[in-house]
């Protein structure tokens, strides 16, 4: 009976074209999102590798320049450009570049990537830089305006589903067909619940054979990246399951076709719209960031204050740090590079509150938009597919926190050359820190994605409990009508 019944189910999908179209335009959505996706990630690659070229290419010349005035050729150029002075080679000519490369499947998901820098030229001044490329304007990245493979399967998998299944319980009656399914042997419970496995089975086939395909093409190497595409396969196969689930308990009730559209098309916008929206608007205005007007207006104002009382403030700082003194000489009160550097330590100094806070604000709203994801399945499907991707917040704020540590070390390595008097020698450039970013070791499947899935899976039995139950209550009615 059951095979009758999917069987007959595939010839009315394919005689009506419903299954057709929406594998189509499945396909076409996919494909799209796969090659913007693609673009966007090797966009990104060849600018980390001209960035490394680059830098390394500036190095390689530098200590070349410096060898030869070691072997006695003369410097004959502007002071400020003399590759032995440490002040000009740590405030830019020595510039290194901390960058973070895309995960094996980036181009499934752009979630913060298009956000937040990839990539930061360190220098030992102007730490506040770090902050002046982003501000924050959406909590959790809920929804973004780029086309990929999340944008598709948050949003338009759910309206293919909607699409396939609104009218299954409906269109019996409507048809003329309830009679007859009513008359056999088999529970009409089971009939609906096998016609909704049946088309949540192909949608789920459909998506992963066409996901698959367009990742081979767009030469992902699937096996490196095996973890991830498990998880993704798996994510998204619940999330349709929730949505069949819905569907199937909306039908339960025995409207209209037209009834049953209208609800599954109401709660589409309320899940992935309006809920998300409100999140993010929620966050940012109970927890507003520090803007860029305010970070730049207090960095003008520490810079100048720092300049009117720079003798007091390098006195301070070489009581605190008498081992940066030189040996056999005072620090020159009066060389540009100690009063530049000391005011600009001076300043990140001050700005350091406001740093601090625009990382609590941050947190917060991040914490908020955790908190109440339960709402919708779709902020914490988005959530899951930034982590797959390695464009999610936590991946970012790692990286940020890892910056923010190594411009320390970059600054402290010239801050002892030129507090000392020392001058770069070419055994110094292969001394300079170099960033290399640090994955963390917590696993890809941490807690906040089993709680995700556990969430769309509780969800999921939710509205399918309600559509048996229903379902066979139905039987009754309309076998006594």
């Amino acid at each position: 009976m059951f095979k009758h019944i999917m069987y007959y189910d595939w010839l009315l999908l394919w005689a009506n074209r419903t299954l057709a179209v929406s594998v189509s335009l499945l396909t076409l959505f996919t494909a799209f999102a796969l090659w913007n996706g693609a673009q966007h990630v090797s966009f990104q690659r060849q600018t980390l590798a001209v960035i490394q070229d680059s830098s390394q290419k500036t190095s390689s010349a530098l200590q070349a320049a410096v060898h030869e005035i070691e072997a006695g050729k003369p410097y004959t150029g502007n002071a400020f450009q003399n590759p032995q002075s440490p002040y000009p080679i740590g405030a830019n000519k020595g510039a290194r570049f901390a960058t973070l490369a895309p995960e094996p499947l980036a181009l499934i998901a752009f979630g913060q990537s298009d956000l937040l820098p990839y990539y930061y030229r360190i220098t030992m001044t102007k730490k506040q830089s770090l902050y002046h490329a982003e501000e924050i304007e959406n909590a959790a990245i809920l929804y973004n305006g780029n086309f990929d493979v999340a944008f598709v399967i948050v949003y338009l998998v759910p309206l293919l589903i909607i699409a396939l299944s609104y009218n299954i319980v409906a269109s019996e009656r409507e048809q003329g067909t309830l009679a007859m399914l009513l008359s056999s042997n088999a529970r009409f419970d089971s009939l609906v619940l096998t016609k909704y496995l049946f088309r949540f089975a192909l949608v789920d086939a459909a998506f992963s054979v066409v996901l698959i395909v367009g990742l081979l093409l767009a030469r992902v190497n699937l096996v490196e990246a095996a973890p991830q595409l498990g998880l993704l396969l798996l994510t998204t196969l619940l999330y349709a399951a929730f949505w069949f689930a819905l569907s199937f308990a909306v039908n339960s009730f025995g409207r209209n076709s037209g009834f049953n559209a209208a609800i599954l098309v109401g709660a589409w916008l309320l899940l992935v719209l309006i809920i998300p929206a409100t999140l993010s608007v929620l966050a940012t205005t109970l927890h507003p960031t520090p803007s860029r007007v305010e970070l730049i207006t207090t960095t003008r104002e520490a810079s100048d204050a720092a300049k009117k009382r720079s003798s007091q403030i390098l006195s301070k700082f070489l009581e605190d740090h008498p081992e940066l003194a030189p040996k056999d000489k005072q620090v020159d009160a009066k060389d540009f590079a100690v009063i530049a550097l000391t005011a600009q330590m001076d300043v990140d100094k001050t700005l350091k509150p406001l740093q601090d806070r625009f990382e609590s604000q941050l947190q917060a709203q991040q914490s908020l938009v955790r908190f109440y994801r339960v709402l919708s399945p779709a902020v914490f499907v988005q959530h899951t597919l930034n982590d797959i991707a390695g464009t999610g917040h936590e991946r970012y704020a790692t990286f940020n926190a890892q910056v923010v540590r190594f411009y320390a070390d970059f600054q402290q390595f010239f801050v002892k050359k030129i507090f000392r008097q020392e001058q770069m020698t070419s055994a110094d450039f292969e001394q300079v820190p170099a960033f290399r970013y640090q994955k963390p070791d917590a696993p890809l499947l941490g807690w906040s994605n089993i709680l995700n899935l556990s969430l769309l899976l509780a969800l999921t039995v939710v509205c399918a409990g309600v559509g048996l139950r229903r379902t066979a209550r139905l039987q009754l009615v309309y076998a006594v009508a």
